[in-house]
Protein backbone atom coordinates (compact mmCIF):
# COMPACT_ATOMS: atom_id res chain seq x y z
CA UNK A 1 0.00 0.00 0.00
CA UNK A 2 2.69 2.39 0.72
CA UNK A 3 4.41 1.79 -2.93
CA UNK A 4 1.14 2.65 -4.16
CA UNK A 5 0.91 5.76 -2.33
CA UNK A 6 4.25 6.94 -3.38
CA UNK A 7 3.14 6.29 -6.91
CA UNK A 8 0.01 8.10 -6.53
CA UNK A 9 1.58 11.33 -4.66
CA UNK A 10 4.27 12.00 -7.65
CA UNK A 11 1.38 11.29 -10.08
CA UNK A 12 -0.93 14.04 -9.22
CA UNK A 13 2.80 16.35 -8.45
CA UNK A 14 3.65 15.41 -11.93
CA UNK A 15 0.02 16.41 -13.23
CA UNK A 16 0.25 19.72 -11.41
CA UNK A 17 3.54 20.76 -12.20
CA UNK A 18 2.34 19.74 -16.02
CA UNK A 19 -0.69 21.07 -16.15
CA UNK A 20 -1.36 24.70 -18.18
CA UNK A 21 -4.77 25.67 -15.88
CA UNK A 22 -3.21 28.15 -13.55
CA UNK A 23 -5.39 27.21 -10.47
CA UNK A 24 -3.44 24.18 -10.22
CA UNK A 25 -0.08 25.95 -11.15
CA UNK A 26 -1.00 27.99 -7.73
CA UNK A 27 -1.99 24.76 -5.57
CA UNK A 28 1.70 23.59 -6.61
CA UNK A 29 2.92 26.98 -5.53
CA UNK A 30 5.46 27.15 -2.62
CA UNK A 31 3.75 30.41 -1.50
CA UNK A 32 0.75 31.27 -0.58
CA UNK A 33 0.07 34.96 -1.55
CA UNK A 34 -2.20 37.13 0.19
CA UNK A 35 -0.93 40.64 -1.62
CA UNK A 36 2.11 42.03 -2.80
CA UNK A 37 5.18 41.80 -0.04
CA UNK A 38 7.45 44.57 -0.90
CA UNK A 39 10.40 42.67 1.72
CA UNK A 40 10.16 39.24 0.33
CA UNK A 41 10.14 41.09 -3.57
CA UNK A 42 13.41 42.51 -2.19
CA UNK A 43 15.10 39.64 -0.71
CA UNK A 44 14.29 37.54 -3.82
CA UNK A 45 15.88 40.47 -5.84
CA UNK A 46 19.02 40.41 -3.48
CA UNK A 47 19.63 36.63 -4.50
CA UNK A 48 19.92 37.61 -8.06
CA UNK A 49 23.51 38.80 -9.35
CA UNK A 50 22.85 42.41 -10.37
CA UNK A 51 26.09 42.54 -12.21
CA UNK A 52 24.06 41.40 -14.68
CA UNK A 53 22.42 43.24 -17.28
CA UNK A 54 18.57 43.63 -15.63
CA UNK A 55 15.51 45.74 -15.13
CA UNK A 56 12.76 45.03 -12.85
CA UNK A 57 8.61 45.77 -13.59
CA UNK A 58 6.37 45.32 -10.71
CA UNK A 59 3.18 44.84 -12.91
CA UNK A 60 -0.35 45.99 -11.15
CA UNK A 61 -3.40 43.49 -11.18
CA UNK A 62 -4.71 45.39 -14.48
CA UNK A 63 -1.64 45.35 -16.49
CA UNK A 64 -1.19 41.63 -16.48
CA UNK A 65 -4.95 41.14 -16.99
CA UNK A 66 -3.92 43.22 -20.06
CA UNK A 67 -1.08 41.25 -21.26
CA UNK A 68 -3.81 37.71 -20.71
CA UNK A 69 -6.24 39.90 -23.17
CA UNK A 70 -3.56 39.83 -25.51
CA UNK A 71 -4.81 36.52 -26.35
CA UNK A 72 -7.56 35.98 -29.31
CA UNK A 73 -8.16 32.18 -28.20
CA UNK A 74 -9.19 30.82 -24.78
CA UNK A 75 -6.37 28.85 -25.06
CA UNK A 76 -3.43 31.85 -25.90
CA UNK A 77 -5.31 33.75 -22.90
CA UNK A 78 -4.26 30.33 -20.91
CA UNK A 79 -0.77 30.58 -21.95
CA UNK A 80 -0.62 34.33 -21.15
CA UNK A 81 -1.85 34.00 -17.57
CA UNK A 82 0.63 31.51 -17.06
CA UNK A 83 2.70 32.23 -13.72
CA UNK A 84 5.84 32.24 -15.21
CA UNK A 85 6.42 32.60 -18.72
CA UNK A 86 10.00 33.59 -20.60
CA UNK A 87 9.56 35.59 -23.96
CA UNK A 88 12.62 36.59 -26.73
CA UNK A 89 11.78 39.49 -29.13
CA UNK A 90 14.36 39.84 -31.50
CA UNK A 91 14.04 43.43 -32.01
CA UNK A 92 9.96 44.05 -32.05
CA UNK A 93 9.20 40.25 -33.28
CA UNK A 94 8.89 37.60 -30.89
CA UNK A 95 11.25 34.51 -31.35
CA UNK A 96 10.78 32.32 -28.86
CA UNK A 97 8.12 31.80 -25.98
CA UNK A 98 8.15 29.42 -22.63
CA UNK A 99 6.15 29.25 -20.04
CA UNK A 100 5.92 26.78 -16.94
CA UNK A 101 3.55 24.17 -17.82
CA UNK A 102 5.65 23.69 -21.09
CA UNK A 103 8.65 22.18 -19.01
CA UNK A 104 9.14 18.97 -17.63
CA UNK A 105 8.49 18.78 -13.97
CA UNK A 106 10.05 17.04 -11.01
CA UNK A 107 9.19 16.56 -7.61
CA UNK A 108 10.75 20.06 -6.90
CA UNK A 109 11.57 22.00 -9.65
CA UNK A 110 10.78 22.02 -13.49
CA UNK A 111 13.36 21.96 -16.61
CA UNK A 112 13.01 24.80 -18.89
CA UNK A 113 15.64 22.63 -21.35
CA UNK A 114 12.97 20.62 -22.10
CA UNK A 115 13.32 18.89 -25.22
CA UNK A 116 16.92 20.80 -25.33
CA UNK A 117 15.54 24.04 -26.26
CA UNK A 118 18.07 26.19 -24.23
CA UNK A 119 20.64 24.56 -26.02
CA UNK A 120 21.00 26.95 -28.76
CA UNK A 121 20.55 30.88 -28.77
CA UNK A 122 17.77 32.00 -29.54
CA UNK A 123 16.20 28.74 -27.19
CA UNK A 124 13.78 26.72 -29.42
CA UNK A 125 10.34 28.03 -28.80
CA UNK A 126 8.13 25.81 -26.19
CA UNK A 127 4.83 27.68 -27.36
CA UNK A 128 3.73 27.63 -31.07
CA UNK A 129 3.97 31.02 -31.94
CA UNK A 130 3.31 31.20 -35.55
CA UNK A 131 -0.48 32.27 -35.07
CA UNK A 132 0.42 34.50 -31.68
CA UNK A 133 -0.27 37.82 -32.85
CA UNK A 134 1.71 39.96 -30.47
CA UNK A 135 4.98 41.43 -30.46
CA UNK A 136 7.03 44.13 -28.06
CA UNK A 137 5.30 46.76 -28.64
CA UNK A 138 2.05 45.49 -27.13
CA UNK A 139 3.71 44.84 -24.07
CA UNK A 140 5.16 48.62 -24.20
CA UNK A 141 2.01 50.02 -24.46
CA UNK A 142 0.89 48.13 -21.06
CA UNK A 143 4.44 48.44 -19.41
CA UNK A 144 5.89 52.14 -20.79
CA UNK A 145 8.69 51.69 -19.01
CA UNK A 146 10.07 49.17 -21.23
CA UNK A 147 10.00 51.67 -23.65
CA UNK A 148 13.71 52.88 -22.19
CA UNK A 149 14.85 49.53 -21.97
CA UNK A 150 14.51 47.51 -25.56
CA UNK A 151 17.70 48.96 -26.81
CA UNK A 152 19.68 46.16 -27.84
CA UNK A 153 18.87 43.25 -30.61
CA UNK A 154 17.44 41.37 -28.43
CA UNK A 155 15.01 41.99 -25.36
CA UNK A 156 13.82 38.95 -22.98
CA UNK A 157 10.74 39.67 -20.72
CA UNK A 158 10.46 37.04 -17.83
CA UNK A 159 6.84 37.27 -15.50
CA UNK A 160 8.07 35.77 -12.45
CA UNK A 161 6.13 35.41 -8.89
CA UNK A 162 6.72 34.63 -5.46
CA UNK A 163 3.55 32.28 -5.64
CA UNK A 164 6.54 29.77 -7.31
CA UNK A 165 9.67 31.28 -6.22
CA UNK A 166 11.87 28.32 -6.80
CA UNK A 167 10.92 27.71 -10.13
CA UNK A 168 10.97 31.52 -10.79
CA UNK A 169 14.62 31.55 -10.19
CA UNK A 170 15.64 28.51 -12.05
CA UNK A 171 13.85 30.14 -15.32
CA UNK A 172 15.84 33.33 -14.46
CA UNK A 173 19.19 31.17 -13.78
CA UNK A 174 18.46 28.99 -17.18
CA UNK A 175 18.14 32.24 -19.48
CA UNK A 176 21.32 33.47 -18.04
CA UNK A 177 23.17 30.67 -18.54
CA UNK A 178 21.78 30.23 -21.78
CA UNK A 179 23.26 34.23 -22.77
CA UNK A 180 26.73 33.33 -20.95
CA UNK A 181 27.27 30.26 -22.84
CA UNK A 182 26.45 31.95 -26.64
CA UNK A 183 28.04 35.26 -25.18
CA UNK A 184 24.60 37.55 -25.87
CA UNK A 185 24.95 39.16 -22.74
CA UNK A 186 25.81 42.70 -24.31
CA UNK A 187 23.37 41.98 -26.99
CA UNK A 188 20.46 41.63 -25.14
CA UNK A 189 18.11 43.52 -22.07
CA UNK A 190 16.37 41.24 -19.73
CA UNK A 191 13.73 42.73 -17.84
CA UNK A 192 12.02 40.71 -14.70
CA UNK A 193 8.30 41.21 -14.54
CA UNK A 194 6.75 40.47 -11.00
CA UNK A 195 2.93 39.49 -10.85
CA UNK A 196 2.52 38.81 -7.47
CA UNK A 197 -0.32 41.54 -7.34
CA UNK A 198 -2.77 40.30 -9.93
CA UNK A 199 -1.78 36.03 -8.87
CA UNK A 200 -2.30 37.66 -4.91
CA UNK A 201 -5.63 38.13 -5.81
CA UNK A 202 -6.75 34.97 -7.46
CA UNK A 203 -8.44 31.84 -4.64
Amino acid sequence: MKKKTVIYVIFIISILLSSCSVILSKMYGIKQLNSFNEKEYNNFIAKINNDRCLSYIISDSSQYKKVINLGHTQKEKNNLGQPIQILYFEKNVLKSYHINCLAKGSLTNLNWNTDNRFSVFIPKTAVNIDSLKINLKDYINIYPNLKNRNDKRYTILIFWTLMLDKISYSAIETVFSNLKQYKKENETSVILINTDKYFSTIN
